[in-house]
């Protein structure tokens, strides 16, 4: 075919074509179907950084089995999900330590609980522990038992009731079966060795030491110790001795002795403004000597502001238990802050310490008669160490920046370094911390903006096959 011939033939073909008939609404609904692409791709990323973490409260918990040689306290903790699980709903069996605190570790009201603290299981799981009130940990609430699978608490606790008893309750739950019992005697102190036995005191209104009990977690019995007057500071009361046998109680006047067996007490020696026992773990492992902490500042009757109590040394010293003599002991680096509380003895030597520091803007002022350096409308921020006798001062577990209270059971104490959560999931629950409580509000609009938009594409679909499509003539 010449090339005449072939431009006729187009020239045929382009004039017997006939052109397509394009709907008047086609470029409308093309710029249409653009907003919606834009508008699920936005909703997607903010599902993607908000809406995450409800869904991986349904995931299996965990990620790895805990060994008996196995260190399992994790190394960081990160804040808990808006959504997560209670202990009360799905217990997580042996707690590796619990924290509580402000922010997001307290929760909000829109969310039915003014306590909100976190309990870490040994397997990595994350649980909410939800109080009517706020809490702290380990100083006169949330204590765990020293093989972790108990929480004692007051009787605020999710799933228990608060008594009309003037003498206080204390509830206990078994974080491996999720019972609950409350028990008559007093408010948690302490728990002795072993777990079995836990110490309690009866509620006052005026500040002074209430009556002391031993309280038998498996029968309900309670024992009341030799009477013991005077003021105390809760975060550093008490503590059992190694073999349970013996309890040290102070008072801002002395240092007392229980024989818990023959159920007599003594006083060791007294104890100035400046002095306190230095935690539950206070005693040494041989059961002779019992440390002491001396507060270097603040503590000569006059006010004290923020920074005065956030340089203040604590010193460490101790005492024979038999005479009451000075002893010599491990030479660990002082604590600065407000309060320390040790909390044990590692098996080189070391000490495990929670280290307390002041709320921003706190003022010690000599006519307060709230003042607790372990409470919570003073506490700004705590850290748990390693404090070795080398000099140095090792963090332990990296705590959320909210953290105030931090407990971790007896048993555990040369268990720290243990995994923690994956780093998507941290970068989750960091951001969700970083934005508090905003992270939380966002979570909610996500399901909103994508509730409206599924129900406009679902009502535009609707109307397109109510009005057919436009046929080419």
């Amino acid at each position: 075919m010449s090339d005449q011939l072939l431009r006729e033939a187009l020239h045929r073909l382009a004039e017997e074509s006939q052109p397509p008939r394009i709907s008047p609404d086609t470029w409308r609904l093309g710029r249409r179907r653009r907003r919606r692409r834009a508008g699920a791709a936005l909703v997607a990323a903010v599902v993607a950084l908000t809406g995450v973490p409800l869904l991986a409260t349904t995931l299996p918990d965990g990620g790895f089995a805990p060994a008996a040689d196995r260190p399992v306290v994790p190394s960081r903790v990160y804040p808990p999900l808006t959504g997560e699980a209670t202990v009360v709903e799905d217990p997580p069996g042996p707690a590796a330590l619990v924290v509580a605190g402000d922010k997001e570790l307290r929760g909000s009201d829109i969310w039915g609980w003014e306590g909100r603290s976190l309990l870490v299981g040994r397997d990595g799981s994350y649980r909410l522990a939800r109080t009517v009130g706020e809490t702290t940990a380990g100083t006169g609430d949330l204590l765990l038992s020293p093989d972790g699978r108990r929480l004692a608490a007051q009787p605020w606790l999710e799933g228990s009731q608060w008594p009309d008893d003037p003498v206080g309750q204390t509830a206990i739950l078994d974080l491996t079966t999720g019972q609950m019992r409350q028990y008559t005697g007093g408010l948690p102190v302490a728990w002795a060795p072993g777990g079995w036995s836990l110490l309690v005191m009866a509620q006052t209104i005026d500040g002074r030491l209430g009556r002391l009990s031993l309280l038998d977690t498996t029968t309900g019995a309670v024992r009341q110790l030799p009477p013991i007057d005077g003021t105390a500071h809760p975060g550093n009361l008490a503590a059992f001795s190694p073999d349970g046998s013996r309890l040290a109680v102070a008072t801002t006047e002395a240092l007392h002795i229980i024989d818990l067996a023959s159920g007599t007490s003594r006083t060791l020696t007294a104890l100035t403004a400046r002095d306190r026992l230095a935690g539950p773990g206070a005693w040494l492992p041989d059961g002779e000597r019992i440390a002491l902490w001396s507060m270097g500042d603040c503590e000569d009757g006059g006010s004290c502001d923020e920074q005065r109590l956030a340089r203040r040394a604590i010193q460490i010293s101790y005492r024979y238990v038999r005479t009451g003599a000075p002893a010599v002991g491990p030479a660990l680096p002082p604590a600065h802050g407000l309060a320390a509380r040790l909390l044990g003895w590692q098996r080189d030597g070391d000490a495990v310490v929670a280290e307390y520091q002041p709320e921003a803007g706190l003022t010690k002022s000599p006519d307060d008669q709230l003042w607790s350096e372990t409470g919570w409308t003073q506490v700004g921020a705590v850290e748990l160490r390693e404090f070795r006798v080398d000099g140095s001062r090792r963090e332990l577990v990296a705590l959320p920046s909210s953290a105030l209270f931090v407990d971790v059971p007896a048993d555990l104490l040369d268990s720290f370094g243990g995994p923690s959560p994956t780093w998507p999931e941290g970068a989750v629950r960091w951001l969700l911390a970083l934005w508090w409580p905003l992270g939380q509000l966002l979570v909610g609009l996500a399901g909103l903006v994508a509730l409206i938009t599924g129900w406009r594409v679902v009502a535009r679909r609707r109307r397109r096959r109510a009005h057919g499509r436009v046929a080419p003539g």
